[in-house]
Formats: C-alpha cells, sequence, structure tokens
C-alpha cells in the first residue's frame, strides 16, 4: 500500500483548516487513510486504496479532506485553457505507443511542493504505473522547451543528450548501460529503436520511460511553467495518470492548458477533465443499500 510523507503545515494551508493530530488521525479513515508516524510537522500516511492514485499526494488529500470537513462542497472543477501546443507522434507504434500530455502555467514550486511533485510521480509510476511499464511521467520547464513537439525514435548512432543528474552528453546505449535510471528500467526498452522525446530546436526532453534530458528536465523553485507528459500502452491509463497530476497542480494555483496530440491517423486533446454521467437504477441503490430512499 502507497505510504505517503507530507508536512502537516503545508497539508493545513491547502485543507484551509488546522487540525490536531487525533482529528487528523479520525480525518483520515475517511480516505481509507491511517496516521503511520509523526515527527513535529513530518507526517507519514498508509493509504489502503490502491485504486486511487489520486489521494498519492498532499494536493489530493486535501481535496478530499476539503469535502469532508465541508470547506469545498460539490465535484471539483477545473478549467482547462485551449492550448496551441502539437506534439506529432511517428514510429513509435511498437516501442511505446501512446503519450498525452498537458501544461500548467503559473505555478510557485517551493520546496514542499517539488518533493510532493517527485513523490507523487514516483508512487504512480511504481504502483498504478507497474514500475513504468505501463505509465512513465514526464515534467519539464516549459520556458526551455520550443515547440512544436515531436515524440518519435532513434538508433543509437542519431541521438546524444545531457541525461538528468549528468554533465556529459551520452548515448541511448550509454544511458542503459552507465546511469541508474537505464539500469533499473532499460528492460522496459526493447530493439535498436529509442522513444525520444524532442523539441523544434533539437532539445531531448526525454527518453521515456527511462530518463529526462538535464537541460529541460530539471525543475527548481525557479521554474514557473512545466510541460507534463505520460506515455505507455493504454491511453485510458495514462490519461488518468496525467488528470492525477495536472489537478494536482492545479491544487497549487496552477493554470492547465490542452496539448494537441497528432498521431498518424487521429488526432486527441489532452487533458479531458469534464463531468461523466453514469445512468444507474434506483432500486438497485435502494437493493444495495437496504435504504428506502426517493
Amino acid at each position: 500500500m502507497p505510504k505517503i510523507e507530507l508536512d502537516k503545515k503545508d497539508l493545513e494551508k491547502l485543507v484551509r483548516k488546522r487540525f490536531t493530530l487525533k482529528e487528523l488521525d479520525e480525518a483520515l479513515l475517511y480516505i481509507k487513510g491511517e496516521l503511520e508516524e509523526s515527527d513535529y510537522d513530518r507526517i507519514k500516511v498508509d493509504i489502503k486504496d490502491t485504486n486511487r492514485p489520486d489521494l498519492w499526494s498532499v494536493e489530493g488529500i486535501a481535496r478530499e479532506l476539503r469535502g469532508h470537513y465541508g470547506i469545498g462542497k460539490g465535484l471539483p472543477k477545473y478549467n482547462v485553457k485551449k492550448g496551441n501546443i502539437n506534439i506529432k507522434v511517428e514510429k513509435v507504434e511498437l516501442i511505446r505507443p501512446k503519450i498525452v500530455a498537458a501544461i500548467v502555467k503559473n505555478l510557485n514550486f517551493t520546496g514542499n511542493f517539488i518533493v510532493q511533485m517527485v513523490q507523487l510521480q514516483e508512487k504512480i509510476a511504481v504502483s498504478y504505473g507497474r514500475k513504468r511499464k505501463e505509465a512513465a511521467i514526464g515534467i519539464f520547464d516549459f520556458d526551455k522547451v520550443i515547440p512544436p513537439i515531436r515524440y518519435t525514435t532513434f538508433r543509437d548512432s542519431e541521438i546524444k543528450f545531457v541525461p538528468l543528474d549528468f554533465t556529459e552528453e551520452m548515448s541511448p546505449k550509454e544511458i542503459l548501460q552507465r546511469h541508474a535510471k537505464g539500469m533499473e528500467y532499460g528492460h522496459l526498452i526493447k530493439g535498436d529503436n529509442f522513444p525520444i522525446l524532442i523539441d523544434s530546436k533539437k532539445n531531448v526532453l526525454s527518453m521515456p520511460p527511462i530518463i529526462k534530458s538535464q537541460y529541460t528536465g530539471k525543475v527548481t523553485e525557479k521554474t514557473r511553467n512545466v510541460f507534463v507528459d505520460v506515455t505507455g500502452w493504454d491511453l485510458n491509463l495514462i490519461s488518468t495518470v496525467l488528470n492525477v497530476v495536472v489537478t494536482a497542480f492545479a491544487e497549487r494555483g496552477g493554470k492547465i492548458e490542452a496539448v494537441n496530440i497528432i498521431y498518424p491517423n487521429k488526432k486527441i486533446i489532452t487533458p479531458q477533465l469534464k463531468e461523466k454521467e453514469i445512468m444507474i437504477n434506483p432500486n438497485d441503490v435502494r437493493r444495495f443499500l437496504g435504504l428506502k430512499i426517493n
């Protein structure tokens, strides 16, 4: 089960309510969570629900608790501004065929925010994303990206870039052999072609699902606008992951903009955050709940 670490003051700021540890312990039961440890303001929460990745960060927990306390009532609504950024998808059908993306602007990356961002990425990628096989997340400094963007493949001899936390350019095979993330996740890439996310000025954003580049992939407290992508095999699954990440950022005051994903045979726009209706039979509700509701 996911164990989430958070800062109590940061949580209180997002919930817009102060509470004692006893009150928090009781409220966490509402989200199938247990207060596992507490060291002053540092708190560890054990989330018992593996089907709710939106609760695997302080932003998601705060959203849920606002509803519990009656501070934020009803279904949360997030505006998605129409965007003009395109990602052209080509030659990845047999390697890692699906990608979704979004832009989130006007962010203020405090230390707590960065910690939560990294934690959310890792928790989703390891658990919900099956150790990056089904979903891998990339978050980039959008101000360093020059659109349009391509999601395509290169042979080892055709591309080099500086991977995150390194200072030297490396080819894809060198990254798989020498970088810690390459050695850990290299088995997810088969064959001689390597998936690459690259902008119009040939700046590499990442080699999904392995590693981001040092140039665009370094998010700091000076970063204000981010580009977020999720790659994998199932469009519904990676769309869910993208929605979780961008709505967490929106809880921090970020403004979401859509991205146009241009596949060889279709175009989609992501993220999709519109409400969905589900039709149910009232008699089924009465029977399952055992209540005489109108």
